[in-house]
């Protein structure tokens, strides 16, 4: 368990409404509706997952995880609010992720009512895995993924990313508190591996059709591309999380992580 906490509250503003609501990267078209499509099903997560860690308070022991658990909480709350206003500009533009949504927000309604907490848990922490990995990878090629790029999507995803990182040992501490089985937080990630892929396909392959280029041979080669650079760069870090002794502590903080904390700590932090 860490023991002592960087996870900082902002609330930030990046105006979406002046943003490009779809490809915000023309150079990278495969890539900007990636990141689109992942951040359909946040506005439900976010909820979801607060949910699950706030539900496991008595279970919590430890001040410090305390502290880091209503951080973690203020952080998500932003994150849904921010991909909310977020994903209402793509709709504007791809009225049919307005469905896809619907059914991400429906799955995750079954699950509060159907699931048990730790099973819950599991699949929070096993996110939060997948987007922490993902935030790695991110700051690792923000100058090349952002050059001539929307600044006001770069903006969000990047205190998005950052913020992940900060509180990525959160979900798997509450979890650990709670009921400490590694195989059940292996079955959590795989979950969250599964129905990640699951909401994230149909909504990229609608967007590129929009906007005319699924079908087309170089998206097809950009996609295949963007797919293996995923796998080169996701999967080992994923399998550490497999390791009966994995804590997400031991995933390094990228060093343009640190400058940009750094420079965006809320006043008086």
């Amino acid at each position: 368990m860490v023991t002592a906490t960087k996870i900082l509250v902002r609330e930030p503003h990046f105006g979406h409404e002046h943003g490009a609501g779809g490809p915000w990267n023309a150079r990278l078209p495969e890539l900007s509706h990636t990141l689109n499509g992942f951040q359909l099903a946040l506005p439900y997560l976010e909820p979801y997952f607060i949910d699950a860690v706030r539900g496991a308070r008595e279970h919590v022991k430890d001040p410090q995880l305390l502290e880091d658990l209503r951080a973690f909480c203020a952080q998500e709350a932003e994150h849904a609010r921010q991909h909310r206003q977020y994903c209402r500009l793509l709709r504007k533009r791809y009225p049919r992720l307005a469905e896809l949504e619907t059914g991400i927000q429906q799955s995750l309604v079954h699950s509060r009512r159907n699931h048990s907490l730790p099973w819950r848990l599991a699949y929070t922490a096993g996110y939060e895995a997948i987007t922490a990995q993902f935030s790695r990878w991110l700051f690792a090629n923000a100058e090349d993924w952002f050059r001539d790029a929307d600044p006001h999507f770069a903006s969000m995803i990047t205190w998005h990313a950052a913020e992940e990182i900060e509180h990525r040992h959160v979900a798997f501490d509450v979890l650990h508190a709670v009921d400490p089985s590694h195989a059940l937080r292996v079955r959590g990630l795989v979950a969250a591996l599964k129905k990640t892929y699951a909401d994230l396909n149909p909504a990229v392959s609608y967007m590129l059709e929009v906007d005319g280029l699924l079908g087309r041979w170089d998206s097809r080669a950009r996609r295949v591309q963007l797919r293996l650079s995923s796998v080169r760069n996701l999967l080992p870090s994923l399998l550490r999380y497999l390791a009966p002794r994995y804590h997400p502590s031991q995933d390094p903080e990228p060093a343009a992580f640190a400058v940009w904390q750094r420079d965006n700590a809320p006043a008086g932090a």
